[in-house]
């Protein structure tokens, strides 16, 4: 599996800002559209195995933003976040990792995964 960040709902100034901070790490990022929302997480990673969806998307998706890492160790992980905060892209509330819990996952799910976990650690520093 290639290095590969997965953007959805970036406005094209921001997708830009963060490829070139990624650039020079050799990672690539892809905008992933609404109508691959249905897809398995680790068929638009390309693993092998993992067959597509035959069914499209019809629904609505989500409007917030959000950044999938892929076959990225912890080491490089560091290096990517430190890159996104010297080159200025701001804040990204929901992130996650491609893991073999998530890899079935479509875009749909993931989502309101991430964004549950985040209200909860959001709610847990207000307290």
């Amino acid at each position: 599996m290639k290095e590969t960040v997965f953007l959805y709902n970036f406005s094209e100034d921001r997708a830009v800002k963060i490829q070139r901070a990624l650039l020079p790490l050799k990672i690539q990022t892809k905008l992933v559209g609404i109508d691959e929302y249905s897809q398995p997480l680790g068929y638009l990673a390309g693993i092998k195995g993992i067959e597509p969806n035959e069914e499209k998307y019809s629904g609505d998706g989500f409007n917030d933003e959000l950044m999938l890492i892929c076959g990225i160790n912890q080491v490089k992980l560091q290096s990517l976040l430190n890159a996104l905060y010297k080159n200025g892209v701001g804040r990204i509330d929901l992130k996650a990792m491609l893991t073999p819990n998530n890899i079935s996952w479509n875009s749909i799910m993931l989502y309101e995964a991430v964004k549950a976990d985040h209200e909860e650690m959001t709610k847990k520093r207000s307290v």
